[in-house]
């Protein structure tokens, strides 16, 4: 019997982190929201990202650890980090000049 219960207590938490890993996964097209402006930030697995706005696109790389996200833009030298984090589904990145910008996931 108390195997069983050290199973299922197992379970449980590789359950817990298998859904909150699956949650803040930042890989995919995110479209912001509460925006007056359609835009778009592609991230993709191999580090590359895009910033899409109408028929522009701008091309990027990309680096994160818990709390921020540093993007460098094509043509650039200098990259800039900015405070992001997830609200349920929604993701939420912080500006430079403090603003909250949000953004769900579209693909």
């Amino acid at each position: 019997m108390k195997k069983y219960i050290i199973l299922i207590i197992v379970f449980s938490l590789l359950t817990i982190i298998i859904t909150k890993c699956t949650q803040k996964n930042i890989v995919g097209k995110w479209k912001a929201i509460e925006s007056e402006t359609e835009y778009y930030y592609v991230f993709n697995s191999n580090k590359t990202c895009s910033y899409e706005m109408n028929v522009a696109r701008l091309n990027c790389t990309y680096k994160k650890d818990r709390k921020k996200i540093t993007i460098l833009y094509k043509g650039n030298e200098k990259e800039n980090t900015y405070e992001y984090y997830f609200e349920g589904k929604t993701l939420i990145i912080k500006d430079d000049k403090g603003t909250n910008n949000k953004f769900i996931k579209v693909q």
